[in-house]
């Protein structure tokens, strides 16, 4: 199956210069326990903004840069998403989480390979250079949804919104 987990203010702002514009430990645990010895797909620019390689995850980076590497056994590199998402199905027994950025999770809705959003809406409104795109309530169904506040872990408050596509 292939997911997309994502966080997202409530402008949709999922990016700013290259970082995430807030810190949400809770999240980021979420993050972690759900992708954890699976498989993560996400754009060059995504991949670099990573502090390390994740561990105990399978990385595919979708580049168009045809030179582009990275020297990590953990790593591979392909320059379409079609093909990044055929390839991760090799890895059986394993979920696929498509990670972002912009681009990369427009592509995958506009193209409908994914059947589950879990999506962190962050409680606020933020300024941002990349975005999430619009999800249509006629494609997604909610089926669960987890509150966290404000606190010494979270910056702001936000919600943990799991999705799945009306067939």
């Amino acid at each position: 199956m292939v997911s997309l987990i994502v966080a997202a203010s409530e402008n949709n702002v999922i990016g700013k210069d290259g970082k995430l514009p807030w810190r949400l430990k809770d999240d980021m645990q979420f993050f972690k326990k759900l992708t954890t010895s699976h498989v993560l797909i996400m754009g060059r620019k995504t991949f670099e903004s990573l502090p390390k390689v994740l561990p105990n995850r399978v990385h595919i980076i979708v580049s168009r840069d045809k030179n582009y590497d990275v020297d990590d056994e953990n790593c591979y590199v392909l320059n379409i998403l079609d093909e990044a998402i055929d390839f991760a199905r090799t890895f059986l027994g394993k979920e696929i989480f498509i990670i972002g950025g912009g681009t990369i999770y427009e592509q995958a809705i506009k193209k409908k390979v994914v059947k589950k959003i879990y999506l962190t809406r962050v409680k606020a409104i933020l300024e941002g250079d990349t975005f999430f795109p619009e999800i249509s309530p006629a494609e997604w169904k909610e089926v669960a949804r987890y509150s966290y506040p404000q606190n010494e872990n979270n910056q702001y408050p936000f919600d943990i919104i799991e999705y799945e596509r009306i067939d």
